[in-house]
């Protein structure tokens, strides 16, 4: 995404540089008394130069208009009589430079990306070009996965970008009447993941927990921080956020979202704030982490039905061939507890999909649409069983 920014600088330096030569030269031959249209063709060299800059303008101007078309720039033809004023060596990287910023533009959504640090935690936030007071907000965690390859653990994002981009009828795969403000936070670090994801208050319980993870999921520490991350994004970032784009914060527009031990996260963000978040969203929720523990534990501490709705589900293949059993079991408790299926609920699972950012981008739109339009047409599969898109 720098790259786009940074080739549209290199363009407008190189444009200033044609602008400032052309001038200099033609005011140059102006006082100088020379004919500007005869001395093109007085030597050989000349008529090599002369030709060689017709050839040049005119491969130039069909592609400024069919480029320009394509990404839908404004004012094309202005590049084309602007040459003709001042010189093809200004308006062409001129040109470049405001396509350069097009595409830059197009990889964001036609939205923009900001970046705080609040108390040692990064946060990535999309704001979305049609933002107003009453913008959804959804918090995600794992920050560093979502926006950018670059960053990201394994070089793959939750294609949340291409999410929010429409195709080539206008039409996009995360929809509603309101675009969602996208806020990515990061964890510390690598080694306090686990510390910052895994519910707090199910470990103080049950600190057992911590020994049945197998040696790569070992924590460096057996103190647990998801309290403290949780508060952090409760009284510290979303607040800075609303004041920053004068959000109105409502329950009902705020969302919690993650995948594995962010799953997990997201369940027991909700469960701590239910005035806050009306609604989570997990994606391939970890219940390995306590087990049939995590299952009991999350569903008791979640909030009665009513204000709240909660999204989870698992894939089959990959690590999430262990999720099946005991998401099922999830799924039961919350329906006995009351929570209403589809309307309230949605317990689904993915046949054939796995657990990494690419399988997750595939049905990134599916629990996002669900929030922001609780109408939103379902699967055509059955209840219980949805589709990602193709890997």
């Amino acid at each position: 995404m720098k790259n786009q920014r940074a080739i549209a600088v290199f363009y407008f330096i190189l444009a200033g540089l044609g602008l400032a030569t052309a001038w200099y030269f033609n005011t140059a031959a102006i006082l100088g008394q020379e004919n500007l249209l005869t001395a093109w063709f007085t030597t050989n060299a000349d008529l090599v130069l002369a030709f060689d800059l017709f050839i040049v303008a005119f491969a130039v101007a069909p592609f400024v208009l069919i480029e320009g078309k394509r990404l839908k720039m404004k004012n094309r033809w202005l590049y084309i009589a602007l040459s003709a004023v001042t010189a093809v060596a200004f308006t062409f990287p001129l040109f470049l430079a405001m396509r350069a910023l097009k595409m830059h533009k197009n990889e964001l959504a036609g939205g923009r990306i900001e970046t705080h640090t609040i108390h040692k935690h990064r946060v990535d936030v999309w704001v979305p070009a049609d933002l107003n007071p009453e913008t959804p907000v959804l918090v995600m965690h794992d920050g560093k996965n979502l926006f950018m390859p670059e960053h990201s653990t394994f070089g793959a994002t939750w294609g949340l970008l291409d999410a929010l981009k429409p195709d080539s009828r206008g039409n996009r795969r995360i929809r509603g009447e309101r675009t969602p403000l996208i806020i990515g936070v990061w964890q510390i670090d690598d080694s306090t993941r686990l510390n910052e994801l895994g519910p707090q208050q199910l470990v103080d319980k049950h600190p057992e927990i911590l020994d049945m993870l197998p040696p790569a999921m070992q924590p460096t520490s057996r103190v647990m921080m998801s309290d403290a991350y949780h508060a952090l994004i409760v009284e510290e970032i979303l607040p800075f956020l609303a004041k920053r784009h004068s959000l109105k914060l409502d329950a009902s527009r705020t969302a919690i979202a993650g995948s594995s031990m962010g799953g997990l996260a997201s369940l027991y963000g909700l469960a701590k704030y239910p005035d806050v978040y009306g609604t989570a969203l997990a994606y391939s929720t970890h219940w390995p982490f306590g087990m049939q523990l995590a299952v009991e534990g999350l569903a008791e501490m979640l909030p009665t039905p009513g204000k709240n709705r909660i999204w989870t589900d698992c894939g089959t293949i990959e690590l999430d061939a262990l999720y099946p059993p005991l998401h099922e079991k999830f799924v039961a408790l919350m329906r006995a507890k009351g929570y209403k299926a589809d309307e309230q609920f949605i317990g689904a699972i993915y046949p054939n999909t796995g657990h990494s950012e690419t399988w997750w981008a595939g049905r990134v739109e599916h629990p996002i649409n669900w929030w922001l339009n609780p109408n939103e047409p379902k699967s055509n599969l059955t209840d219980r069983e949805w589709v990602g898109l193709p890997q």
